[in-house]
């Protein structure tokens, strides 16, 4: 009997702190609801890129949407709608939006950040940012970029990842860009060689040296390892194919045959 009774009087407790925590959650919940959100903290990720985006243009974008934090209480602010709302922003890459007890309510946004501007052959103007996604062009801000140009028959399509167009169509020299620009930023040299690359209207890229230099003329490109092939003759060429600076002397490379490198001398 006595062992039934303390079955009983343990069911009872556990039954009271249950009923007791389903208060206090209850009581909680409505605190928290209740809420007042007193600061709005905006941090901006860059991953040590250039500024291109600044809290500044973000309370602007909020504000523009209608959406205002300060001062509302918890249960007006909603953090996916504000989510939402900044990955509309064509220089917002991520965005993640969440309350402390504090009543400070967090933005957390990562930057998109561009590595290649590109002008079409209809004279547009349009960024591919480091994932490979489309960007338009943010005129508050100079960012200093690799320009791409010459016959590049496209219209900008903001949010298209350009890794992703098929070879066949005529769109793919955008990958084909983002793929050259890629290996020139991961060699110091030809990083800081190169401020252009040149499509021609057959289908053939050059690279256009910053300061003198020679034009480089790649050819078609078929893929990395054709481009990787190709930046190794011209590598060579330079470290030893000609005397100690001799290589000024010589206006253009050609590489665009196979294996070979030919060298065309200025004409004074």
């Amino acid at each position: 009997m006595k062992r039934v009774i303390r079955i009983l009087l343990l069911l009872f407790f556990f039954a009271l702190l249950a009923g007791t925590a389903i208060v206090m959650l209850r009581y909680s919940a409505r605190q928290w609801q209740n809420m007042l959100c007193t600061d709005a903290e905006i941090d901006i990720e860059r991953q040590n890129f250039e500024i291109y985006l600044q809290n500044r243009d973000i309370e602007k974008w909020l504000g523009d949407h209608g959406i205002t934090i300060k001062g509302k209480k918890s249960r007006q602010v909603s953090a996916s709608n504000i989510e939402q709302v900044l990955l509309q922003n064509p220089y917002v890459g991520d965005a993640q939006v969440f309350m402390t007890i504090d009543g400070t309510c967090h933005l957390q946004v990562e930057q998109r950040n561009p590595v290649l501007k590109v002008v079409a052959s209809n004279g547009q103007m349009f960024q591919i940012d480091r994932n490979g996604i489309e960007m338009p062009v943010n005129t508050d801000y100079a960012v200093r970029l690799r320009v791409a140009s010459g016959y590049i028959p496209v219209v900008p399509k903001y949010g298209l990842d350009v890794t992703r167009i098929a070879d066949t169509l005529r769109a793919s020299v955008l990958k084909n860009l983002f793929e050259i620009n890629g290996f020139l930023s991961e060699n110091p040299f030809w990083d800081a060689m190169f401020e252009q690359i040149f499509v021609t209207y057959a289908g053939e890229y050059e690279l256009v040296p910053k300061v003198g230099g020679q034009l480089v003329k790649l050819g078609r490109i078929e893929d990395i390892a054709d481009l990787e092939n190709k930046m190794k003759r011209l590598d060579l060429f330079y470290r030893k194919g000609v005397n100690s600076g001799g290589w000024e002397k010589y206006s253009v490379l050609n590489l665009k045959y196979k294996n070979q490198l030919v060298a065309t001398k200025r004409a004074n």
